[in-house]
């Protein structure tokens, strides 16, 4: 079995992608950290006695374009009576079906904004860390020494949960703005990287997620999931969230021919015509 030995409270992270090692590297070595993972090891929630479980699973899209919170599941169906802290993104629909399965289990939501890139930096540096109000000063106290300068943040679970597909959401949109700008200044032949530069000069705008990329469109882990997650919380609840989904069909768009490219069903010169 896979131990990181220190000081302290005994922690399993389920779950070793970036979010799983950042949060592993700033919990070390003040505590004892286990990695349950089978893409890493052999270690299994159930096998393990520990303090707290931090659980940060994939929870891909599924067919229908929902949050698939399957693996956070099987986490919490392993796990014993100790605290649990969620950092996997998880859906309105999925909290409630957490609380209704696990009603004497101390679960806490805990939204994570980091870039895949540079996750251990990001989490190093963030400025605040939000809690959903059930046992947040157990997980406060454990996060505290991580960060001097950390600040920490309560809500609803609800809110917290909406807070971060918003916030995936708002960005994704943001690169299509600006990919749409793009495809305006290229047919009329006008300097693109001059127009989004005195854009994202204005403090309110930023020039983050403002570059167009030869790939077009939003990509990476978190965007198209999220994005497709909220727009489909959004319908099962008759709210029409025209804008996103004007977002997600145009970012589709653009995967759907870097396909075709890739695949020789079209020529690559055709990109450059849109």
């Amino acid at each position: 079995m896979e131990t990181f030995k220190g000081h302290g409270m005994k922690i399993v992270i389920a779950g070793y992608g970036y979010v799983g090692k950042a949060i592993e590297q700033a919990l070390l070595p003040a505590h004892e950290v286990t990695v349950v993972d089978p893409a890493y090891n052999t270690n299994r929630i159930s096998d393990v006695e520990y303090d707290a479980l931090i659980i940060c699973v994939a929870t891909p899209q599924s067919h229908n374009g929902a949050c698939d919170m399957q693996n956070v599941f099987d986490c919490i169906d392993e796990s014993n009576n100790k605290p649990i802290l969620i950092k996997s993104t998880i859906s309105l629909e999925g909290w409630q079906q957490l609380k209704q399965k696990y009603p004497n289990k101390s679960i806490t939501f805990s939204p994570e904004f980091l870039r895949a890139k540079t996750a251990t930096q990001d989490f190093n540096k963030q400025k605040a860390m939000y809690f959903s109000v059930d046992d947040w000063e157990f997980w406060s106290k454990l996060f505290s020494n991580t960060n001097k300068n950390l600040e920490f943040k309560l809500a609803g679970a609800e809110e917290l949960i909406l807070a971060k597909y918003f916030r995936n959401s708002f960005l994704a949109t943001k690169v299509t703005f600006f990919n749409q700008a793009y495809d305006l200044c290229s047919k009329l032949g006008i300097d693109f990287d001059k127009v989004r530069e005195y854009v994202t000069d204005d403090d309110r705008i930023g020039e983050s997620h403002s570059y167009v990329t030869e790939e077009r469109g939003f990509g990476g882990h978190c965007f198209p999931k999220d994005t497709n997650a909220l727009v489909t919380t959004a319908n099962n609840n008759e709210v029409r969230l025209s804008m996103l989904k004007e977002a997600i069909d145009y970012n589709d768009f653009w995967l759907r021919l870097n396909q075709a490219v890739k695949n020789n069903k079209v020529k690559d010169e055709s990109r450059n015509n849109i």
